[in-house]
């Protein structure tokens, strides 16, 4: 008798054990990089404040020309770095894309990007961007730039959205 009941409860327990569900098709989500979210997506700037010690902050992104507003950036492997004019170009006789370099240092939560903007010989235009890694997701990329001059700190954060 006593056996029986052993192998019947044995019985019971390997059926429950061999019929539990199969997550195996279940994959976890990655945890990507800031970098890996960089380079994830093409970027858009869509906002700029700028705060001048304790002056209020001020809303930049209205002065923009229209021209830069609607520039798509994306950070390429290798270092590449692409700047693309939108459909509104600043100046017609530039081409639609540039290609400069971009880095990041400080465990990967600074930013810096380059690119020459020069289509003449001997003539200098670079755009910069960059500053600290605020915050970069899926969907946005926040960075901001802090300046010190005459003992003021002008801090300037700028906003991109993921196109």
């Amino acid at each position: 008798m006593y056996s029986r009941t052993f192998l019947a409860l044995s019985l019971s327990l390997l059926g429950g054990l061999t019929s539990c569900d199969d997550n195996s098709d279940i994959k976890p989500t990655p945890i990507l990089s800031a970098t890996d979210l960089l380079m994830a997506k093409s970027w858009k700037m869509t906002a700029v404040a700028e705060k001048e010690g304790s002056e209020p902050i001020e809303d930049l992104h209205t002065d923009v020309p229209a021209c830069i507003q609607d520039n798509v950036y994306q950070f390429q492997a290798d270092g590449v770095f692409m700047l693309d004019e939108g459909a509104t170009r600043c100046d017609q006789a530039h081409p639609q894309t540039h290609t400069g370099t971009w880095a990041q240092s400080n465990n990967g939560m600074t930013l810096k990007a380059t690119i020459s903007l020069s289509t003449q010989p001997g003539a200098e235009a670079t755009m910069e961007m960059g500053g600290t890694i605020e915050s970069v997701s899926a969907t946005r990329l926040v960075l901001v730039e802090r300046e010190t001059t005459a003992g003021v700190t002008t801090e300037t954060r700028t906003t991109f959205t993921a196109q």
